[in-house]
């Protein structure tokens, strides 16, 4: 073979090495942009966070910790580890929320809590202070409502109530349950009259 078939045959591999580098990194962009349309895109990440939500008069609101927040920017959502939230409202009692994780939407409105959820209500003008346990709540942190569809724990004083639901709306400070379809009941304890008034029970 002469030089002038050689060079012919170099120019040959050269573009079909060309053509297969091409190739090669299209594919990976196309599947690079397909994996980024697929799943979430960290956007940024924050470590002990606290976000405070003011009112129009400046006033707060109600303010949320975690000890880590994950925001996502194809959907605007976050993720947040052991997240709590607290109400700050002057003309409503303190409420209190805890979980193991939780999940906001992209407009902050409502936050899904996970893993060992916890409600705590103050005392309010007589009333007990009231606690609710979990294993998922949805928090509207704004309205300060709370609504779950699994089962939930209630305690106020000496009364124990159990659901398969609950809704708490803390600006008129309203508790609805849930028993729950297929059957499901309330177990409702109630709090011995004399043990509420600090006296000694009695057969």
């Amino acid at each position: 073979m002469g030089e002038r078939g050689t060079l012919i045959v170099s120019l040959a591999l050269l573009a079909g090495l060309a053509a297969g580098s091409y190739w090669f990194a299209e594919r990976a962009r196309q599947t690079d942009v397909t994996t980024r349309e697929l799943g979430h895109e960290v956007d940024y990440t924050a470590a002990n966070i606290t976000m405070t939500r003011m009112d129009e008069t400046g006033k707060g609101q109600y303010t949320i910790d975690a000890d880590r927040l994950v925001h996502y920017v194809d959907d605007d959502t976050g993720e947040f580890t052991r997240p709590r939230v607290v109400g700050a409202r002057a003309d409503r009692p303190q409420m209190r929320v805890r979980a193991d994780r939780g999940t906001t939407t992209s407009d902050g409105e409502e936050l899904r809590l996970y893993g060992n959820v916890v409600f705590n209500r103050a005392a309010w003008r007589g009333a007990a202070p009231l606690e609710a346990k979990g294993p998922y709540m949805l928090v509207n942190p704004e309205l300060e409502t709370l609504t779950t569809d699994r089962s939930v724990d209630i305690v106020q004083g000496g009364s124990r109530v159990t659901a398969n639901g609950m809704k708490y709306d803390n600006a008129v400070r309203h508790l609805a349950l849930d028993g729950g379809g297929n059957g499901g009941r309330i177990r409702h304890v109630i709090e011995p009259r004399a043990t509420r008034n600090g006296g000694a029970t009695t057969p």
